[in-house]
């Protein structure tokens, strides 16, 4: 192959490789976090996959210690513990219409109390942010401060799906 062939070549691969690494660059933020809430919480892999995220661990601990039910609940069995412990559904996409913003929505509830307490999270991998909505014995509140739209995407749907 002639050398400025060759050359041509090279820079043709190389601009595809780019583009396929851009196209990529904007869907990869979120994929470390499609996955069940437990296991971004817990530091010990059950399936052989690493998806525990520091991060994300930290803050979903600072977003439950805020919570004044949390803090009034006098059950010896951490909240944490208790809402990890029900089933829970991998993480769904959801795109808010009024904002354009897309959302992962978690769900956790306590095993055979899914009813009495439960969690809906949204979390926004790009912005690092994250909103709940805890209920817990017929009492439900905001965590994290949620925006109106927000509230309305927390309150939008029943367990397990927006």
């Amino acid at each position: 192959m002639p050398e400025k062939h060759r050359l041509a070549a090279l820079l043709i691969m190389g601009a595809m490789g780019i583009a396929c690494m851009n196209a990529g660059a904007g869907t990869t933020s979120a994929e470390p976090y499609r996955t069940q809430l437990f296991n971004l919480l817990d530091r010990d892999a059950i399936d052989g996959k690493h998806y525990y995220q520091p991060g994300f661990a930290k803050q979903f601990d600072a977003l439950l210690a805020s919570s004044s039910l949390a803090r009034a609940d006098k059950t010896r069995v951490p909240l944490k513990k208790r809402l990890l412990s029900g089933p829970a559904p991998e993480a769904a996409l959801l795109a808010d219409p009024a904002t354009g913003r897309q959302w992962l929505v978690y769900d956790a509830c306590q095993a055979h109390r899914c009813d009495e307490i439960s969690l809906r999270l949204l979390y926004d991998p790009a912005a690092r942010r994250m909103v709940g909505k805890l209920n817990l014995d017929k009492q439900s509140e905001f965590l994290g401060v949620p925006s109106t739209d927000e509230q309305r995407l927390l309150r939008s749907a029943s367990w397990g799906r927006p």
